[in-house]
């Protein structure tokens, strides 16, 4: 099968002008470039088989699938790809593509190359080497949603002719003979592969082949660079191939312009992030971003609008949470405000008509999660999406939705009507109505007991002081909407419910005796005592009195209590069933809500303390400094890393920390 480019260019023509491309290049300043940023997450691995979770790799503009860097043995090919539409991630390939380069006839080992240098810069996987003479680079982008764009530069220290093939295996699907190189996958996926210039395929073996130039040799002239260039594209379904814009054909007609564009967008990201607080902490923000922008999925069959998986290398986080989403969307709204309001619209696009935002979506809106939502903070993350540009037409979008989910929580989350929420479920089940607090095992909800509200509710026997806090939190920010909208009749109401209920939560929520927020029963006022993170929320949502703030950051400062190695675990160290290692949300320290305590006690006047348990975390936290990955939370004894690698939230949160706000 022949392959061919939809334009004919000679090969020398196609020389000079990649080369003209290359001088034309703009000057980047000495700061703050993606340059400055090699390798601050490592991703150079092999995997050994297709469900190698140790394996880590890069993707870019919510595409769906993503690649490595090899190891130093294992260069001329990039590792992968890695695709997330297939049964929660899975590797198609160890290499799916492998150079292969002839000079003068003579076939050369890539296996013993010198001075290999591999490099993930922000954006991009570089891998440079020497064999023989030759100076060979590859490069990888990402041009849009569905398309990976490959360079491979080749230059000599003498005139020379190479011949150039690719070896190819992948672990699955089926090779196809069509327009392109395709490997059909058997849930309808397709993974296309298109060279600028004529290849020829040849299946070797049920899963291998080889990719070749045919019987026409490249002269090299000395020092002057020859370039090919070839796209990878997956697509979820036969359906999204046909719809997709096929820009991995624009692609080859415009590659040199894709490498400057996205440096150009890389270099704009980091602009925007590293105005930091603590600027000796540079590579924590930019492994934070490259997190974020890995785990970024775009609209795929039932996911409407862009949003953020939890973890692209976990298996179970292969969809979209609501709760994870507002968290999100406030740390990308510091480098791409327009991404962050996708982040609101993907789970806002299946708010029923009762209000409700579902916990979890998914490709297939089948199994979406409607057993329980998750703590009402898109208020914040719409305001704070609106502060970073001043998109009034957002807020006039967001804003009945934004006010029809707060209600939902009056009419289907309050049992006694007292106007104090519970958490709770939608089937009765008091695991749901957990998940539903975001804090799936936590301590204090060991002893409740499910209460029937209504045909479509239920809720917990307890009133949660974090979610009470999160709805007077959401009042202030729908007034604070209201207010650029001008919609007076809702700013008042809001306002004196907002009063109401900040009184209600000092008065009823908050123990005297032992200076802190708790959790109380439904039908009496016996406060449930144990001591965990949702004890800070008032503080963060400015309700607790400067007495009842005093006391509970005393609290947060007790080494026996929460002033831990890693500081601010979601569960007091003094308790019995403190279990950071198996407890999930019993002990680990997650870092949002590390952010919510830190962040309450600036607001209340402890920026100094603040800001110790800040470099603490960075201090301590396993891999946060190096090139390790972000884990979903960490051991607040020993600072290991605990749970899923390369958690967005945390990710998002870090991003938070470093900002400088002054």
């Amino acid at each position: 099968m022949i392959l061919k480019h939809t334009q004919t260019v000679s090969l020398f023509a196609l020389i000079a002008i990649l080369t003209l491309s290359y001088s034309c290049k703009p000057e980047q300043s000495a700061e703050n470039t993606i340059h400055d940023f090699s390798n601050v997450l490592n991703v150079i691995n092999l995997p050994d088989s297709a469900r190698d979770r140790s394996a880590f790799s890069f993707s870019d503009l919510g595409a769906w699938h993503s690649y490595a860097l090899p190891t130093s043995n294992a260069v001329g090919g990039f590792v992968g790809p890695f695709l997330m539409t297939q049964n929660n991630g899975i590797w198609l390939s160890d290499q799916l593509l492998k150079l292969g380069i002839s000079k003068d006839g003579e076939i050369l080992d890539l296996s013993n190359v010198s001075n290999v240098k591999l490099d993930y810069l922000p954006g991009r996987l570089v891998q440079k080497f020497y064999i023989d003479g030759l100076l060979v680079q590859m490069q990888l982008i990402f041009i849009d949603s569905r398309t990976a764009l490959i360079e491979t530069e080749l230059t000599s220290n003498k005139d020379c002719q190479i011949e150039l093939s690719w070896k190819g295996k992948h672990w699955f699907g089926e090779v196809k003979e069509s327009h392109d190189f395709s490997i059909s996958l058997k849930d309808g996926g397709h993974l296309s592969t298109r060279f600028d210039m004529d290849v020829e395929l040849k299946k070797t073996s049920e899963n291998t082949f080889l990719i070749s130039m045919g019987d026409r040799p490249i002269s090299l002239e000395s020092d002057k660079p020859f370039k090919i260039y070839y796209t990878q594209s997956a697509y979820v379904d036969e359906h999204d191939l046909i719809q997709s814009t096929d820009l991995n054909i624009n692609g080859l007609e415009e590659s040199e312009g894709y490498f400057i564009r996205n440096e150009d967008r890389w270099n704009a990201y980091l602009s925007k992030i590293l105005d930091l607080k603590f600027p000796e902490y540079k590579n924590v923000a930019v492994k934070s971003l490259e997190t974020l922008v890995t785990n970024w999925r775009s609209p795929a069959q039932d996911i409407l609008h862009h949003g953020l998986f939890p973890s692209y290398a976990y298996s179970g986080f292969h969809g979209v949470w609501s709760w994870d989403s507002w968290k999100h969307a406030v740390a990308i709204a510091l480098f791409d405000p327009e991404l962050a309001k996708e982040q609101l619209r993907v789970m806002y696009d299946y708010q029923d008509d009762m209000g409700m935002i579902a916990d979890v979506i998914y490709r297939d809106k089948a199994e979406n999660n409607w057993r329980d939502t998750k703590p009402p903070l898109s208020g914040w993350a719409i305001w704070k999406i609106y502060e970073a540009d001043g998109d009034k037409s957002f807020l006039e979008e967001m804003y009945p939705k934004l006010t029809k989910y707060h209600n939902w929580w009056y009419e289907y989350r309050d049992n006694n009507q007292n106007d104090l929420s519970e958490y709770g479920s939608t089937d009765g089940t008091r695991i749901a109505a957990a998940w539903e607090s975001g804090m799936d095992n936590a301590v204090r909800f060991d002893n409740a007991v499910m209460i029937k509200n209504n045909d479509h509710a239920w809720s917990l026997d307890q009133e949660s002081v974090d979610l009470n806090s999160y709805l007077y939190a959401e009042k202030m920010y729908l007034i604070k909407i209201a207010e650029v909208l001008n919609d007076q009749e809702t700013i008042a109401k809001l306002t004196d419910d907002a009063n109401k209920l900040k009184e209600v939560i000092q008065n009823t929520f908050y123990d005297t005796d032992k200076g802190f927020f708790y959790d109380k029963s439904l039908h009496s006022d016996e406060l449930r005592t144990v001591e965990g993170t949702e004890g800070w929320t008032p503080l963060w949502a400015g309700i607790a009195t400067k007495d009842q703030a005093e006391q509970v950051i005393k609290t947060m400062l007790d080494t026996a209590k929460f002033n831990t190695y890693v500081p601010l675990p979601t569960f007091t160290k003094d308790h019995p069933k403190f279990n950071p290692r198996n407890g999930y949300w019993r002990g680990p320290v997650w870092l949002d809500q590390f952010y919510f305590g830190v962040e309450a006690m600036k607001k209340y006047g402890h920026s100094e303390e603040a800001e110790s348990l800040i470099r603490r975390l960075f201090t301590n936290a396993e891999g946060l400094t190096s090139d390790g990955p972000i884990r979903e939370n960490y051991h607040p004894v020993t600072g290991q890393g605990l749970n899923a690698n390369h958690f967005s939230w945390s990710a998002a949160h870090l991003l938070l920390l470093l900002q400088n706000e002054e």
